[in-house]
């Protein structure tokens, strides 16, 4: 973002606050601020419903900033609400060939191969009608990386066999950036950047100084509650209940028989006056002191508390945080922090209410901008100074144009996931390899390796880290994989090679060891396949060496048979005579080359 003023808009269900910032010596400044109702109810749960009704109070707010500032206001950060987000764990394997190093694509690759199948996986959470096409992929965060089955922080430089990666990956609805870009256009705005609500407020209310703790913040809106978990130093899940402020405001509106805009006016005073005096659907003024009021609100809040607590177990692992940040107007709710302490069986000193004071680093609109609600505003327009919101391009690949949102800048890598493209088929993988048993040791034939995808954005050769920028026309040819290991006997088994020369009955003969392949004779050229068994069996004895010229067994002779002095008998006469050197030897006789 520029040193100029910048215009933050965080249009909420009840209410759309309007600020103007600058850069400042602290960090930031609030030039001007505004905050206006929505006359009907124009937006649910933090859903636009009303594009022309939003559009309006947008549109007058944006008029008395520019009249109150001297700026022509044209460029606009907004957030979305936290309810469209889906967060999805997806999980990545590859096969390694255990000889190379992984390179830093590599593991990268394998990165983005998780994500793809958090994609896949995001089917399974989504409701009846909705399909994975229709959520921008916004980011992920590796949770757990693996090396022959033994976790690690980082597989770059490591070899292994198996290699698996963990993320858990973020998506947000088409339609919720729809309707918030059709909001805009109606009133002449261009979105520069984007963030997500429940995101803004953690920026500002839970720096990352903090997020060492186990912390819960929960921003109580009108329609929803949005939920933010840390520990270890970083943010740990982002969710949201379908219940907030709007529930209390309806409790006390079936209470006293009142009209909802009403009934929210007497709701905010009961949080202060001891008493409060209102009018009726019938017309009669009614006069009710704040404990009544908030009896009435009791049962409604409870649930709410109720709802917010389970949420933020099952995120933590079923065990309470240690500490519970509110912001948010519904934050305000009487007896709430003190409802959700219980129900996580926390102290109630361990959950409060945040509001402008936990902001550090910004100055200005202190009047408008004082309590819990103004964290979400303000956490919107800090986002957008800091760069931490969602960077967005419309881009090519392969002809196809493509909507990207991504926090930081945006890459090749973000485009292509966009589009679907394979990440596996990018990366030229390594052919199969063999395991052969030589003599009863493993051995190990690699494939070759493949060659890898060909990248080009505006024509020059990139990479999946290439960053890229509105319009660009990213072309990609997949990779090819390599060619599977190919061995002969002779290859893996030198020894199966090796002749011995002998001269027997006056004939030189060149013998080759004595191979078999899976229990049967093979000679050193032939072919071997994967999980082959070879035995190799050199030639060192006579017996050996008569063995492999086809001779029978030596220990067997002719049998003769005979009878003398009319009783028979018989004997068996030896079949070969065997010399070594003009010696007689047996067939444990050891033979030498020559």
């Amino acid at each position: 973002m520029s040193s100029r003023p910048l215009l933050t808009l965080d249009i909420g269900t009840r209410k759309v606050a309007g600020l103007v910032t600058v850069a400042s010596a602290k960090g930031l400044r609030i030039v001007a601020a505004e905050v206006m109702e929505h006359a009907t109810r124009a937006m649910l749960d933090g859903q636009i419903h009303d594009v022309v009704a939003v559009a309006e109070v947008v549109a007058r707010i944006v008029a008395r900033l520019e009249k109150r500032t001297g700026e022509s206001l044209r460029e606009v950060a907004v957030a979305a609400a936290g309810r469209a987000l889906r967060t999805v764990r997806g999980r990545a394997e590859r096969q390694l060939s255990g000889l190379t190093e992984l390179t830093a694509d590599e593991v990268f690759s394998l990165e983005l191969e998780a994500v793809q199948a958090a994609q896949t996986a995001l089917s399974e959470v989504l409701k009846e009608g909705e399909k994975p096409q229709d959520y921008h992929y916004v980011g992920h965060s590796v949770t757990r990386c693996l090396l022959d089955g033994f976790p690690l922080t980082n597989l770059v430089g490591q070899r292994g066999t198996a290699a698996e990666i963990e993320v858990i990956a973020t998506f947000l609805p088409r339609g919720v950036v729809d309707s918030l870009q059709a909001v805009l256009e109606r009133c002449n705005l261009e979105m520069v950047a984007l963030t997500l609500e429940p995101i803004a407020a953690l920026s500002v209310a839970v720096p990352e100084s903090m997020r060492h703790l186990n912390l819960a913040l929960v921003d109580i809106g009108a329609g929803t509650s949005d939920i933010a978990l840390t520990a270890r130093g970083a943010v740990l899940a982002y969710d949201m209940v379908p219940i907030a402020g709007d529930e209390i405001t309806e409790a006390l509106s079936e209470a006293f028989l009142l009209d909802f805009n009403v009934g929210e006016a007497v709701k905010r005073k009961a949080g202060s006056a001891e008493s409060v005096t209102f009018t009726d659907i019938l017309g009669q003024t009614l006069v009710k002191s704040r404990a009544e009021l908030v009896a009435a609100m009791q049962p409604a809040a409870q649930r709410l508390a109720d709802q917010i607590a389970r949420r933020i177990l099952k995120l933590n692992g079923g065990q309470p945080p240690q500490a519970v940040l509110l912001v948010g107007g519904g934050s305000l709710t009487p007896g709430l922090p003190e409802y959700l302490a219980a129900v996580l069986g926390l102290p109630a000193q361990r959950v409060a209410v945040r509001g402008r004071d936990a902001i550090a680093g910004v100055e200005g609109a202190r009047k408008l901008l004082k309590g819990p609600e103004a964290v979400t505003p303000i956490g919107i327009a800090v986002a957008a100074r800091d760069h931490s919101t969602l960077g967005f391009s419309y881009v090519y690949v392969n002809g196809t144009g493509v909507r990207l949102f991504r926090p930081g800048r945006l890459t090749v890598a973000d485009a292509l996931l966009a589009a679907g493209v394979s990440i596996r088929d990018l990366q030229g993988t390594v052919g199969k390899g063999l395991t052969i048993t030589v003599n009863g040791q493993l051995r190990m034939v690699p494939g070759t390796f493949g060659r890898p995808a060909r990248i080009l954005v505006n024509g020059e050769p990139a990479g999946l880290e290439t960053p890229v920028q509105h319009h660009d026309r990213i072309d990609v040819e997949p990779g090819t994989p390599g060619q599977p290991g190919r061995a002969t006997v002779a290859e893996v088994a030198p020894e199966a090679a090796e002749q011995l020369t002998i001269t027997l009955n006056g004939v030189t003969h060149a013998l080759l060891p004595l191979v078999t392949v899976n229990g049967e004779p093979a000679r050193p050229d032939r072919e071997l396949a994967d999980n082959d068994v070879v035995i190799v069996r050199p030639l060192r004895t006579v017996e050996d060496v008569l063995t492999a010229l086809g001779y029978g067994d030596l220990s067997t002779g002719e049998v003769i048979r005979y009878t003398l002095d009319g009783r028979p008998g018989s004997l068996v006469w030896p079949r070969y005579t065997v010399m070594v050197n003009g010696r007689e030897a047996g067939p444990d006789a050891p033979v030498h080359p020559g």
